[in-house]
């Protein structure tokens, strides 16, 4: 992904929340309340991992596990407890189309069954794993053999660490979002053939007819962010089906 060719200069900034907490008043939480009750929410579509938890011992995931480790351990800071968040402000989002559909490599519809959070061998980086049951294959122009109902694996930078105490560090890409367990959702993804992994370029959850954007460009206010956002399910596939078969 271009992401790793300009994440070693971007702006790092480390933030340390602290949640000042407040009684609740019916159907109006007191301020520190609902600052809680917002950064829960936020945290909660983060997969966690455990800070002491080992590998993968499965020889050929534990061979994947190394070799981002040491592609991260270059652009990564300790996730040490008292970080609280770390967020990383990168250039993702500029010039970001609603429909990526020209820098995808698959597109596809289906459901998150599980998700997995990986602290590297350094503890200096936390990224995702998303298994997608596949309902849909919209385009596919990489490698791999992708069919209906066949599972994918697909990777996101960013997760949650737990420590003994408790406590959690939760480490992001500012405007990215995670998939979330047994929901549905439009996916663009790219392949990474040499790290024999597929990335998750952006998407959208389909629910109850309408489409919820996965990420927000430009702290939600481009038209990638805000076209689609709450748009008729029916007509977004269409209009992606039509940008599909009109790429290039």
């Amino acid at each position: 992904m271009k992401i790793y060719l300009f994440l070693a200069a971007c702006t790092l900034m480390v933030v340390s929340a602290i949640i000042t907490s407040g009684g609740p008043a019916q159907n109006n939480p007191a301020p520190g309340q609902q600052r809680k009750d917002d950064r829960a929410e936020f945290e909660s579509q983060f997969p966690i991992t455990d800070v002491n938890k080992p590998g993968p011992t499965d020889p050929a995931s534990h061979a994947k596990w190394k070799a981002k480790s040491k592609k991260y351990k270059a652009i990564g800071i300790p996730v040490t407890e008292a970080a609280g968040q770390i967020t990383f402000h990168t250039e993702w989002d500029i010039g970001f189309e609603a429909l990526p559909v020209d820098k995808s490599d698959l597109v596809v519809i289906g459901e998150v069954t599980d998700a997995q959070a990986y602290l590297t061998e350094g503890k200096d980086w936390v990224y995702s794993e998303f298994t997608i049951r596949v309902d849909e294959v919209l385009k596919n122009t990489s490698k791999v053999t992708v069919s209906q109902g066949s599972s994918l694996i697909a990777e996101r930078d960013g997760g949650g660490v737990r420590f003994p105490s408790g406590r959690k560090t939760i480490q992001y890409i500012v405007g990215q979002g995670m998939p979330r367990t047994g929901r549905r959702y439009v996916l663009f993804l790219t392949r990474d053939d040499q790290q024999q992994s597929t990335h998750i370029l952006t998407g959208y959850e389909l629910r109850a007819g309408k489409v919820f954007p996965l990420d927000t460009p430009g702290g939600g206010q481009t038209p990638a962010a805000t076209m689609y956002k709450e748009a008729d399910e029916t007509s977004f596939l269409s209009d992606l089906r039509s940008a599909i078969a009109n790429s290039k």
